[in-house]
């Protein structure tokens, strides 16, 4: 399987019920194709550097997934470029190294998180030993 990692840019005046919609519909689209999604990560309403089609805000969204068909990016793509809502896409391949960086970067903020509630749980006993 190859991996692929998407960003879509939905314009951010639709209402959370459409882009909530519209992600599932790509969602969708990747599991109908055979495709196997690993990450979705809402960046959320963001100001764009530039206006695109009039608009100043965009809502992002980013889509890590591995799908076997070659042709997908392009049924992808064209559908982004039908649908009015969507702003801008990106989609791009990863090799195996890119794909190791990002487990490895993954893995590092699960440390990081899991060190800082287990230093916030020694904190609390701490606190409730000394309140006895």
């Amino acid at each position: 399987m190859k991996t692929y990692e998407t960003i879509a840019v939905i314009d951010a005046h639709q209402s959370e019920e459409t882009i909530e919609s519209l992600i599932n519909k790509i969602k969708k689209m990747i599991t109908d194709n055979g495709g196997n999604i690993i990450d979705i990560n809402r960046w959320g309403k963001r100001r764009l550097a530039y206006e695109i089609k009039k608009k100043q805000h965009g809502y992002y969204v980013y889509f890590l997934y591995e799908i076997d068909k070659d042709e997908f990016p392009k049924v992808l793509g064209l559908y982004f470029r039908i649908n009015e809502e969507m702003l801008r896409y990106l989609t791009l391949r990863l090799d195996k190294k890119a794909i190791k960086l990002k487990v490895k970067k993954k893995n590092e903020e699960i440390e990081k998180t899991l060190n800082k509630d287990s230093s916030k749980k020694v904190e609390e006993e701490k606190l409730v030993e000394e309140s006895k």
